[in-house]
């Protein structure tokens, strides 16, 4: 068996960007996919306002919930970290 090399650091740090924009790609993804569902009724040459301002508040409330949910994991794994001492 060949004897594995770790990785540079310059590359761990590559994986870590591109692990991070394809987890922002997919976010971008879904907060479109279920904007446009809840707000586009039919689509035109152009959003109504009404459509605007419902894709304004969705965008933002999915935004907002997702920066909780990360927040809030992260506040339990760094409480688990240090209850292990």
């Amino acid at each position: 068996m060949a004897s594995q090399k770790a990785a540079s650091p310059e590359m761990q740090n590559f994986l870590v960007q591109q692990q991070a924009k394809a987890q922002l790609q997919q976010t971008i993804s879904r907060l479109t996919d279920e904007c446009w569902t809840k707000c586009i009724g039919n689509p035109g040459n152009y959003m109504s306002s009404k459509e605007q301002s419902c894709m304004d508040n969705c965008a933002r409330r999915f935004l907002e919930s997702t920066q909780f949910v990360v927040k809030y994991f992260q506040a339990k794994a760094n409480t688990s970290q240090h209850s292990d001492f």
